[in-house]
């Protein structure tokens, strides 16, 4: 354990012996650190990932610098499919401990692998679109979307959550249990999945409607020797045996006056009826056409409007798209820029990261910039002021203000730089900016030797 305040090695005493700091504090916070740190692994192990998460961000909250908690971190996120996030947990614990650190064996087996990076780009994309087709309402293209995500990471559960909720929205709950199923073999106590699952059982737990059965009462009929009795719906009649109507005169007369009433009736009841029925049925037709042409006119205006409100949606999810890729982006430029800086070609990790969009990255990510900048920036200050004084030194002006200039404006405290700076613009014609730098290095460095050799070579412009 080192002193916080001078980095010596700590007794069993709650004072530095080297410069007298008070770290029985210090000692507790550490100490709590460890403790939910190995409450963390405790859960990693029994595959609780989202409590072990939990518990390595407080044991970080402690001490930022516990790298075992950061490297479990990592690889707890990675074991998520989170593999962004777990390479920058890596990349900030390498930052705090460069040697015998077991985040440089987790991060050169990614980036030793190109193809595995690419494959997390495309992992990382595809998930991407999906969420814009769920936003737009094309949940079978969503769902064919994930289905490629989740064959390249198999692991990814933010993947598999969505799928689910897809699955679900279908009435597909044998697929969404089984997407659940997967979540919770990675993750036992995942919220979301859990919570899902009990919708599930909800549902599964509902008694089916019964329709109604519908019965049929089929006509009784009964026969005696005296009569015929059957029922029609609910009425029974009973109808005499035997009755017949023997007289063939009776019958013709009965069909010729039945005709007779019959003409009647088409005449004057009939015909009248069937021409209002006619005129009915025309204005009830011109009734309805005109109700037809109502509601075709209001539902015209309803998907008006529900497709500027998809439209609004499809819009906010590009949007949203645009904000990840972005960010997606401007990580992409940072594990550049650190690779760059891990090649030692300081120059070009300076570029990239000063093309980083800082507002796009997360706490973490900012961190990791910080800390690569710091690095970065001093050497790079060094490697600038050892180019731009050979190039002055050879007589090459045009790359010596570069690079002294370059120098001077990442650290304004380099008199140095700035007084060779001068030099080269006077050197090289350009009399009006070696006056400007010449007043800097006289009102920057007063009552030293290049302000007096400033001020005597200004004279002379």
């Amino acid at each position: 354990m080192k002193c916080f305040n001078c980095g010596a090695d700590l007794k069993d005493t709650d004072y530095c012996n080297n410069c007298g700091a008070d770290v029985k504090l210090y000692r507790r916070m550490l100490r709590l650190s460890n403790a939910y740190y190995n409450e963390g692994l405790e859960k990693a192990k029994v595959r609780d990932l989202s409590g072990a998460i939990v518990s390595l961000r407080q044991s970080l909250k402690i001490n930022k610098r516990n790298t075992d908690a950061r490297n479990l971190l990592g690889l707890v996120y990675f074991e998520m499919g989170e593999v962004i996030d777990a390479l920058s947990q890596w990349i900030i614990s390498r930052s705090f401990q460069s040697q015998d650190n077991l985040a440089d064996d987790y991060i050169e087996a990614v980036q030793k692998n190109p193809a595995r990076l690419e494959t997390i780009n495309t992992t990382i994309r595809k998930y991407n679109q999906s969420l814009v087709y769920c936003g737009q309402g094309s949940y079978d293209l969503a769902i064919i979307q994930l289905k490629k995500v989740l064959s390249i990471n198999m692991n990814l559960l933010k993947g598999h959550q969505l799928l689910a909720l897809l699955y679900m929205k279908n009435r597909n709950y044998g697929k969404a249990r089984a997407e659940l199923k997967r979540v919770l073999a990675i993750d036992s106590t995942n919220t979301k999945a859990l919570l899902y699952m009990k919708e599930l059982d909800a549902v599964a737990g509902k008694p089916s409607s019964k329709e109604p059965e519908n019965r049929s009462k089929n006509k009784a009929m009964s026969v005696n020797k005296d009569s015929i009795a059957y029922t029609v719906g609910n009425e029974t009649i009973i109808q005499p045996a035997g009755v017949r109507d023997n007289s063939g005169l009776h019958s013709v007369i009965n069909v010729l006056i039945g005709l007779a009433i019959g003409a009647a009736v088409m005449w004057f009841l009939v015909f009248p009826a069937q021409q209002k029925m006619t005129n009915d049925e025309l204005n009830k037709a011109v009734a309805e056409y005109s109700d037809q042409l109502d509601s075709k006119t209001a539902a015209l205006t309803s998907l008006q409007t529900e497709m500027e409100d998809v439209k609004k949606d499809a819009e906010e999810a590009a949007q949203k798209a645009e904000e990840v890729t972005a960010q997606l982006g401007s990580y992409e430029e940072l594990l550049r820029a650190y690779r760059s800086y891990s090649e030692q070609d300081m120059a070009g990790s300076l570029e990239k990261l000063e093309e980083i969009d800082q507002e796009a990255l997360t706490e973490d990510g900012k961190i990791l910039y910080n800390a690569v900048f710091q690095e970065v920036g001093t050497q790079a200050v060094r490697e600038l002021y050892r180019t731009g004084y050979a190039a002055y030194q050879s007589n090459d002006f045009a790359t010596a203000i570069q690079d002294l200039g370059k120098c001077y404006e990442l650290d304004n405290t380099q008199g140095d730089a700035l007084y060779f700076l001068a030099r080269s613009y006077h050197k090289s014609g350009d009399t009006e900016n070696a006056k400007v730098y010449y007043q800097k290095v006289i009102d920057e460095q007063p009552n030293t030797r290049k302000a007096t050799d400033a001020a005597r070579l200004m004279a002379t412009l």
